[in-house]
């Protein structure tokens, strides 16, 4: 009971709503924006092209964004994101409710979008790194898993009525509220003061990066924790492209199933949270992320073999399920490996992978899905995932060995303590 007590403590709840809210407002953009797109050009490759863009601020603002993380006041950081969340948003309903702008101005506030969510996260999750103990990062990135997959099935559910109801444009337009909403809730989280950093800002700025990658590359369990949580990024991503068009091109169903079946993705991995959260002996072995990553591929297989709409919503299930399962153990194992002072710069070397995944989703997988089958790509997806697991069964053999080398070095090395 005292250790509950200790973990929820009154930021770390407002925290937990704040996730929610944020989720929800992606969530909503998640369903109207490619319904948008679907509607306007008809097909998959659109939703392609809208995911690049959507990935190049992730990837060219990388360095920025986790420097900013670690160097000013995170909770600020997350309170302006929020707002350029749903100023865009605001935007692009009013013009497109007046018929003054086409797919190419969506994919303009894409981007913008795009920026906010770059700098959120990195923010939002050091934030979370430094407030809670590192005893405890399992059950807290846990629930962070839970509120960000409860707050996608109330975007995604409203998502889809709201589409049915009054048009995908004023849907982005309402969604717009819950970003709003958790910016205001950000002001109440408790003010928590970055590291001291030495140096002029110019100097920082040119060396950020490359002390990154010597971080990351001088820690070999850290390194394979961020190589092997792009699997269930490429699912994710291939998802994000495909399950709307799937639903629409070979269900022959329309924006209301879509959105049910993105419900039942966040319910899945909403379960995966609730087992993780309440378990009390957390499994974090090779033979855990193994098994994870196996059970997601054959998942991703089985839904793209679906033709059904029961057989789909019950497979989306399981890889929602499967992808949070890995995906909390993997974000542990890099909040496990990172100090609080790297904690923004890390998360951002996180986000900008995923983002770089992404990209490469968006123009292969949405150029594919005009010349293959959507059947055939799933299974190639889950093909990787399967080789992957393997992988990962000898990437984190000798992990314990591993982490304690790299504190030895830490330790001996008195200049690897305070890289500024």
């Amino acid at each position: 009971m005292s250790q509950n007590k200790t973990l929820f403590s009154p930021s770390f709840v407002i925290y937990l709503v704040v996730n929610t809210m944020f989720f929800m407002g992606i969530g909503i953009q998640g369903i109207a924006i490619p319904w948008l797109l679907l509607e306007q050009s008809g097909g998959a490759l659109s939703v392609g092209i809208m995911l690049c863009i959507r990935a190049l601020p992730g990837i060219f603002l990388v360095g920025m964004a986790g420097d900013w993380a670690d160097r000013y006041d995170r909770r600020r950081i997350c309170f302006y994101m929020n707002l350029l969340q749903a100023l865009p948003m605001l935007i692009i309903s009013y013009w497109i409710g007046q018929n003054a702008a086409g797919y190419v101005f969506v994919y303009a506030i894409t981007l913008f979008l795009s920026v906010g969510n770059t700098f959120f996260v990195p923010a939002a999750r050091s934030y979370m790194q430094e407030l809670i103990e590192t005893s405890r990062l399992m059950k807290a990135n846990s629930l962070h898993e839970i509120t960000s997959q409860a707050g996608n099935i109330i975007g995604t559910g409203l998502g889809g009525i709201l589409v049915a109801l009054v048009n995908a444009a004023n849907t982005l337009a309402i969604g717009a509220g819950a970003f709003l909403l958790s910016a205001i809730l950000v002001i109440c989280m408790k003010r928590r003061q970055p590291a001291a950093r030495h140096g002029s800002h110019e100097r920082q700025s040119r060396k950020q990066f490359s002390l990154t990658v010597r971080y990351i590359r001088e820690r070999k369990v850290l390194l394979a924790a961020i190589l092997f949580i792009l699997i269930p990024s490429l699912v994710v991503q291939v998802n994000n492209i495909l399950v709307g068009a799937y639903v629409k091109d070979v269900l022959y169903l329309g924006a209301d199933s879509f959105s049910l079946v993105s419900i039942m993705y966040s319910a899945g991995a909403m379960l995966s949270g609730v087992l993780l959260v309440s378990a009390k002996k957390l499994g974090t072995g090779r033979k855990t992320i193994f098994a994870a990553l196996l059970l997601l591929s054959a998942a991703q297989g089985w839904f793209g073999s679906t033709y059904h709409i029961s057989a789909s919503a019950s497979a989306i299930f399981l890889v929602g399920f499967f992808v949070v399962m890995s995906r909390s153990w993997i974000n542990t194992k890099i909040m496990e490996e990172t100090e609080d002072v790297f904690g923004g710069r890390i998360q951002s070397v996180v986000n900008m992978m995923n983002s770089l995944m992404i990209l490469l989703a968006g123009l292969f997988i949405g150029a594919s899905a005009s010349i293959f089958s959507y059947q055939a790509i799933y299974l190639t997806v889950a093909g990787i995932g399967a080789a992957a697991a393997l992988l990962s069964w000898h990437g984190f053999k000798d992990a314990k060995q591993a982490k304690a080398q790299s504190h030895s070095a830490a330790g001996e090395d008195p200049k690897g303590a305070d890289l500024f």
